[in-house]
């Protein structure tokens, strides 16, 4: 039956956004097709997990995290996510489910993994398999039939383990109701806050100050290092004119993008819409050939190590990009996600892999690095004095808030404090305890602390800095729970509950299959994160 679904394919090949189980596929057990970085990392029942397979994992997770977060995606938030040690775990992970899953002689028929290759919607057609379909999209991923339907083994394979596993999980009605008590608790909360900037350091810093202080913070002050690189773009405008287009691609284009001809819910004729379509097919084909002239210069470069001479000869044009440092390089290459990561991960002349744009492709050089480094006082003397006195400031807020926190503690009403003060008391009315707190701020500390506050508990432990302030808190009151709500959510809490459960259950075979491989030298890790 699977021969059946490999027959018939087109000649052209069509950019075609694959679908999810594309996307998930190359994301979950990473590319057939990347290049030959042979060293291995690890080894688990003999078989090896080489470089390639990080690299490619790693790259993966930055383009998912950058997708979904999109400007939001700060190095910090990047840093806290440390996707080089996930793309490791994933890698590991993988290798011993699909290890143990072969111990156990798990195994998939010819027809289930035939059955889930056509319920996918990516492969459909008004609802039925399309073969061409199928046969196109896989193309445009330049992945065969075979290479998918290995990996769609795979992912049913270790999918039966994980259900083995995950079905131990079980939910109490208790744990549900417990969930439901901590979720839909509303309370009220008294608070005075202390801002940092009614408290300013008297007179100015001395310069024993600010070099004391740059000495202690120096990180915060801290040059990024820089690279220069070089580079050849093959643009897709610049192969487009050569591309032949047939007749069948173009009625193929037109059949299969029909939605984007209609004018007031009417499709336009073939004829009206012809120039575009060839527009767009050469423009598809032009970066194809870019692709492809850009992929064998890297190659020849590569093995012959002669950009320079290599360029010359062929009369391409070399272009030197401006010094950058943490952000991605100026000009035409500011659009290509992910160079600036992997630039800073070669050496000085190393040639770097293909990278492209919606424009074009590019091929590089990194000339020179330039390593970061602490400023001396006197280059960054007005940022150190605008940070020393925040500092200050803040230090001055806290101590007076933890002041006040103390004689709360010691029987103080909080009425006569804020008297006392002259600061304002304010409530924030009832609401369900979140990192955004109404009329105080985000902070995911003060939201973990509100969780645990009660009639009996008032206060919490300590005070809380929220947008340049020092928060003191105190309970107020409780809201009443909804019992008609209740009955409306529970089985959505318990499926919620149990997913969690499930996930925590596998994660823990995980590690425990982990550690008990390594014990028994069944799973050798050859290399530290750190070091890839």
């Amino acid at each position: 039956m699977l021969q059946l679904m490999r027959k018939h394919a087109r000649n052209w090949l069509m950019k075609v956004v694959l679908g999810i189980i594309v996307v998930v596929f190359v994301f979950y057990f990473g590319s057939m097709r990347g290049r030959q970085q042979t060293e291995t990392i690890a080894q688990i029942d003999g078989s090896r997990i080489a470089y390639a397979a990080f690299r490619t994992e790693y790259q993966n997770l930055l383009d998912f995290y950058r997708q979904r977060y999109g400007d939001n995606l700060t190095d910090d938030l990047l840093k806290k996510m440390n996707p080089k040690q996930q793309a490791f775990d994933n890698l590991i992970n993988r290798a011993i489910i699909l290890s143990k899953a072969d111990d156990l002689k798990l195994d998939v028929s010819d027809d289930e993994l035939k059955a889930s290759i056509i319920s996918y919607p990516a492969f459909q057609r008004n609802g039925v398999f399309d073969n061409n379909l199928y046969q196109r999209a896989l193309r445009s991923q330049r992945m065969t039939p075979e290479d998918f339907e290995a990996l769609q083994r795979r992912a049913l394979k270790t999918g039966k383990l994980e259900r083995l596993i995950k079905e131990s999980a079980k939910v109490s009605d208790k744990e549900v109701r417990d969930i439901y008590n901590t979720q839909s608790r509303k309370i009220n909360v008294n608070f005075i806050a202390v801002a940092s900037d009614n408290l300013k350091v008297k007179g100015q810093p001395s310069e024993e100050d600010l070099a004391r202080y740059l000495k202690e913070h120096g990180e915060e002050f801290r040059i990024p290092q820089g690279a220069v690189i070089e580079y050849i773009a093959f643009k897709g405008e610049s192969f487009a004119d050569a591309a032949n287009i047939s007749e069948e691609e173009i009625k193929e284009y037109y059949d299969y993008h029909t939605g984007e001809f209609e004018d007031n819910g009417k499709t336009k004729p073939l004829s009206e819409v012809r120039s575009t379509i060839v527009s767009a097919l050469k423009s598809i084909k032009g970066m194809d050939a870019a692709f492809e002239e850009a992929k064998k210069t890297h190659d020849t470069i590569y093995q012959e190590e002669n950009f320079e001479e290599y360029a010359g000869k062929k009369g391409l044009t070399i272009e030197t990009s401006e010094l950058f440092r943490d952000t991605p390089p100026p000009g035409q290459l500011a659009g290509i996600q992910g160079l600036s990561e992997y630039v800073f991960n070669l050496e000085e002349g190393d040639l770097g892999r293909v990278f492209s744009d919606s424009s074009g492709h590019y091929i590089f050089k990194l000339v020179s690095l330039k390593p970061s480094y602490i400023p001396d006082l006197k280059e960054v003397v007005k940022k150190v004095q605008k940070n020393y006195t925040e500092t200050e400031s803040i230090k001055l807020s806290k101590k007076k808030a933890e002041e006040m926190l103390g004689r709360l503690k010691n029987g103080t009403d909080m009425v006569k404090l804020s008297k006392d003060t002259g600061l304002e008391l304010s409530e924030t009315g009832l609401f369900l305890p979140g990192p955004d707190i109404p009329k105080i701020g985000y902070s995911q500390e003060l939201q973990e602390a509100l969780i645990k506050i009660s009639e009996k508990a008032p206060l919490p432990d300590t005070v809380f800095f929220v947008d340049g302030k020092h928060i003191i808190v105190k309970f107020k009151e409780e809201g009443t729970l909804d019992e008609k709500e209740w009955e409306a959510q529970k089985d959505s809490i318990k499926d919620y509950l149990l997913r969690m459960k499930e996930e925590r259950y596998l994660m823990s075979w995980l590690e425990g299959s982990r550690a008990n491989m390594i014990s028994k030298g069944k799973l050798k890790i050859l290399k530290n994160v750190g070091d890839l």
